[in-house]
């Protein structure tokens, strides 16, 4: 009998936890998926509502792959205040964050006990009080200079540039040199860990997110990437 693949063993057990859902391998299909519901409670802990999911995984990338997530209620508005597009795939985090579970390997059940559950409690808290439990990321960039900044603890825009820019083209300064934040102290005392926790963030993440920081800031960084690509095609 044929050894049952990771991503096989880990629907198994998500659907023995939770039983509502229903599994559909999606034969010559990229995605297989699941179908399911979430019960949320209100903030007295009584039944509030229903929703019904449905989780899309990519067979070939699991566990390397963060799953997609599509409210099919048709509850909750389709907002990006609600961060939920027109067709109902729900903004469960910060790509930058998503991305970075993405690369380490997720569990499915972990993953939905942690992102996919607490989307649709934190959607009925605001609900009823107005404002999210834990707050929330800003939307489109104003989302990803938010990330930089809570991760950095760096508010200057041209210090996460040149950061951003370090870790995109390999040029991060030897522990016993001086931080790139201006601190006077060196790397390894200062900001070397926050740094090189970037690394988890692909390539085209990171020029993506150089070029939009360069439109703050006076630097040509994004040149440095541009030009060389444009070079390989020639």
């Amino acid at each position: 009998m044929k050894e049952k693949t990771k991503l096989e063993r880990d629907i198994d057990r998500f659907c023995e936890v939770y039983p509502s859902f229903k599994y559909y391998k999606n034969y010559n299909k990229k995605f297989c998926h699941l179908i399911g519901n979430l019960d949320v409670c209100d903030l007295e802990g009584n039944y509030y509502f229903t929703f019904k999911i449905k989780i899309y995984l990519n067979k070939d990338k699991y566990p390397y792959s963060i799953p997609r997530i599509q409210e099919i209620t048709e509850y909750i508005k389709r907002t990006d205040e609600n961060h939920i597009d027109e067709e109902g795939f729900c903004c469960l985090d910060i790509e930058h964050i998503l991305e970075k579970e993405s690369r380490k390997g997720i569990d499915l059940t972990t993953f939905y006990k942690n992102k996919v559950y607490p989307f649709f409690t934190n959607y009925i808290f605001k609900k009823e009080t107005g404002d999210y439990a834990n707050g929330e990321y800003a939307h489109f960039f104003d989302g990803v200079i938010q990330y930089y900044k809570e991760e950095l603890e760096i508010e200057d825009f041209k210090l996460i540039t040149n950061i951003i820019y370090a870790v995109a083209s390999n040029s991060i300064p030897n522990r016993n040199e001086l931080c790139l934040c201006g601190s006077e102290l060196k790397i390894k005392q200062c900001h070397l860990i926050k740094i090189n926790s970037l690394k988890s963030l692909s390539k085209s993440r990171l020029i993506s997110d150089l070029i939009n920081f360069e439109k703050f800031v006076n630097t040509n960084y994004s040149n440095h990437f541009t030009s060389n690509k444009q070079k390989r095609t020639l």
